[in-house]
């Protein structure tokens, strides 16, 4: 009973920093919007769980959405098409989005079946493509310039290291969290290493851009993470560089609960839209709408 007593003190002194870090992070890291403005982007990104399970479009309720919200970036992870006519295709695809003249699909999984990964629509050209390949299974970070009226933004759209956690396992925290040493807690413990070193890599990624980036999608990871702190640039070696990010949630929600993922009645923020300071979210929410496990975060920036 003492060792719990203990883990939960220092457990909630560490949401303290955290939070405080995060308050600081807002007064001194950010400037305030400038009116002059000449840009205006609205971005989504969405987790679309195998792609609405890869129903075909008339009953797709993930691509009714993407067709309604009618955002000028779409950033999808799960994306899943099937090489069997019976499911949504690669050409279906493309053709029930074809109002976005500009793609970047990039697939960790092809093979004779089917095609997973992440995908990018836009309005605006896409250019220097590339990946950020993960040794684990079905995580990716894809890498592209967006040209919006003369204007470079990097956009580095990201699927990491989930627990995968079935119900069962949830059901197991929760009735005994703080049990320790079990197989559950050690699996825990590998995404978590994972998942970080990709964190790592797309934290560099971002120090490294020449531009004013997007880092947006599926981090699998709370709030109050490394792994989100990490890519924000909050711990001391994103400090030190000087390429903290904003998260657009954060900065215009006032103070709209923000959570992606529902599961056993459990809500949580994993997924996001973060940000260079010298672009100002002007809006950002989470949508209510149906088709996938997750929910779709929409953010619309002024620069």
């Amino acid at each position: 009973m003492k060792r719990a007593l203990r883990i939960i003190v220092v457990v909630l002194c560490l949401v303290v920093v955290v939070i405080l870090l995060l308050l600081v992070s807002h007064r001194f890291l950010y400037s305030s919007p400038s009116d002059d403005v000449s840009h205006r982007l609205t971005v989504v990104t969405y987790n679309t769980h195998q792609m609405g399970g890869g129903k075909k479009t008339e009953k797709n309720e993930v691509i009714r959405y993407l067709r309604e919200v009618d955002a000028d970036v779409l950033c999808l992870q799960e994306v899943e098409v099937s090489k069997n006519s019976k499911w949504l295709t690669l050409p279906e695809l493309r053709q029930a989005l074809s109002r976005y003249p500009y793609t970047y699909f990039d697939f960790k999984v092809y093979n004779h079946r089917r095609q997973y990964g992440n995908v990018v629509f836009s309005r605006y050209p896409l250019v220097n493509k590339h990946t950020i390949r993960y040794p684990s299974r079905g995580n990716i970070s894809s890498c592209c310039d967006v040209i919006v009226e003369g204007d470079t933004l990097r956009l580095i759209t990201n699927h990491l290291e989930s627990y995968r956690l079935t119900g069962n396992d949830m059901d197991s925290l929760l009735k005994h969290p703080f049990e320790q040493d079990t197989v559950l807690r050690g699996r825990m413990r590998l995404s978590n290493r994972t998942r970080l070193q990709q964190a790592c890599i797309v934290r560099d990624t971002v120090c490294a851009s020449p531009y004013p980036v997007l880092v947006v999608g599926d981090f699998n990871a709370i709030p109050l993470s490394t792994t989100y702190l990490t890519v924000r640039g909050l711990m001391p070696s994103g400090w030190f560089r000087g390429c903290g990010l904003r998260d657009a949630f954060l900065a215009s929600s006032n103070g709209r609960l923000g959570n992606t993922l529902y599961k056993r009645g459990w809500g949580i923020r994993i997924d996001y839209i973060l940000h260079s300071p010298c672009l100002h979210a002007t809006e950002c929410y989470v949508d209510q709408t149906t088709g996938s496990d997750h929910l779709p975060v929409v953010a619309t920036f002024n620069w």
